[in-house]
């Protein structure tokens, strides 16, 4: 039993048909996103959240200009979109994922840790907060364990305490100018409930095939549930894909479980924003009994090549055309 897990935040999809910022825009953003991660992180597991990534590059794209800053619409996928209409997009995304009539609990927490006596322009700092509410904090790099102390705490505040040391002291040095940091806390309950004493200790295949005992959750339910095929002949060439929604139903966690004879490694391939959307809408509640392991993932990721891969390449050389940040030449 191995599952490939995609956090979906459904809610974006029926903000985004009110724009011409598309739910395809997103999905295919995501899909990118994790096939370079799956490409170059080996056996490892992969957490990550396309919504922090986007809104920190947002506040980038808004400090850049030229060449540096179509490279960056490009990448993230705002060509059909007219000059910094992604940033009203962004900002109604974030108040409404944000929500405190929400059934769950998401906040996101944005912050400039600029260096002292670095210029900023004041028009920069007008657009980052309209759009991104970010904070703004002035610091010395040069002391980089005070820096990522202030900085991790900062994290931490705005998490819940649950994100702890997201940057170290290597992260910085004297030639440090500017820090943009991006937190993003999620809790939600589970519309149907997991009862603790249905919890048991079953098997869990491992893309390795080794078994593992592990704590295995338990419920059975009405779900939406649907059964695809890969195109294969192995294990008859099926998968299944679970949605368990959270309460209000507005978010979901979408599970893919391959088949026990079937390598989770043979259906990441297929991942496309296009077959998302297909189970997304495929899917039909069902009686279903489910299985799923409790576990806990932590995983650090350097994104440099991953967005260079995705075609962002200037804002990591001495010549980035970053002047709407400083407002000079």
């Amino acid at each position: 039993m191995a599952f490939l897990g995609l956090f979906s935040l459904l809610v974006l999809q029926s903000l985004a048909l009110g724009t011409t910022f598309t739910d395809e825009t997103i999905a295919e953003l995501s899909v990118n996103m994790y096939n370079h991660l799956r490409a170059t992180g080996e056996d490892e597991n992969i957490l990550f959240s396309p919504l922090s990534i986007t809104l920190a590059m947002g506040m980038l794209e808004l400090g850049a200009q030229g060449s540096t800053l179509k490279e960056i619409r490009h990448s993230m996928g705002y060509d059909s979109l007219t000059n910094g209409e992604e940033f009203s997009f962004l900002k109604d995304l974030s108040h409404m994922v944000t929500a405190e009539e929400s059934q769950y609990v998401m906040k996101i927490a944005n912050s400039l840790f600029v260096q002292n006596g670095f210029h900023i322009s004041e028009e920069f700092l007008q657009m980052i907060k309209k759009y991104f509410n970010a904070e703004v904090n002035h610091v010395d790099f040069s002391q980089n364990v005070a820096v990522a102390n202030y900085i991790n705490k900062w994290v931490e505040n705005n998490t819940n305490s649950l994100l702890k040391d997201l940057v170290s002291p290597r992260d910085f040095d004297a030639v440090t100018h500017l820090a943009l940091i991006n937190a993003v806390y999620f809790k939600g309950s589970w519309k149907s409930q997991f009862r603790p004493e249905n919890t048991r200790t079953f098997s869990f295949t491992k893309d390795d095939e080794s078994e593992v005992q592990i704590p295995m959750m338990y419920q059975q339910g009405e779900f939406y549930y649907g059964e695809f095929s890969d195109g294969s002949n192995e294990a008859g060439g099926i998968y299944q894909v679970l949605e368990i929604p959270y309460e209000g139903d507005a978010v979901s966690m979408m599970l893919v479980l391959s088949r026990q004879e079937v390598p989770l490694a043979t259906l990441e391939p297929l991942v496309k924003a296009q077959l998302i959307e297909e189970w997304a809408n495929s899917v039909k509640k069902q009686k279903v009994e489910v299985y799923l392991p409790r576990f806990t993932v932590e995983q650090e990721i350097d994104l440099k090549e991953v967005l260079k891969a995705l075609g962002v390449t200037e804002v990591f050389i001495k010549n980035a055309n970053l002047t709407a940040l400083s407002g000079r030449k």
